[in-house]
């Protein structure tokens, strides 16, 4: 009887796992190596000497949210593929909030997903927010 109690508590356990996986990169070539862009957790935009990579991502929903930081000077090609402005679809209160912070709000987006980058150019620092369309 024991035994069936365990059995029913893990598999109750197991259905309840997490959803989501933080990944953490110390550099740009070690995120390649794993495969992080092409998995389509983050765009392979980033500039050559991005370090300090963190990601969430809900497998479940295909939300992602991180940050990563990277040389200041590198700031302008990193903007030159980014659009100005968060997109549309971010709560203004978000974006107000990031303001406040000192961060500027930019946009990209491929054919499949949107991601709202959060800036702090002369920091070399970037947060950041995924979804699907």
């Amino acid at each position: 009887m024991k035994q069936i109690v365990a059995i029913g508590v893990c598999l109750v356990l197991l259905g309840c796992a997490p959803t989501t996986v933080t990944s953490r990169y110390v550099t740009l070539d070690e995120a390649k190596a794993d495969r992080l862009f092409e998995r389509g957790w983050l765009p392979d935009i980033l500039p050559p000497s991005t370090n300090t990579i963190r990601t969430e991502n809900d497998l479940d929903l295909n939300l992602s949210e991180g940050e990563f930081s990277f040389v200041p000077a590198e700031a302008e090609p990193l903007f030159g593929k980014l659009s100005p402005g968060a997109p549309s679809a971010i709560v203004l209160q978000t974006v107000s909030s990031y303001r406040r912070r000192g961060y500027s709000a930019w946009s990209y987006r491929d054919e499949d997903s949107t991601w709202a980058f959060f800036c702090q150019e002369s920091k070399g620092h970037c947060e950041y927010l995924m979804w699907l369309r």
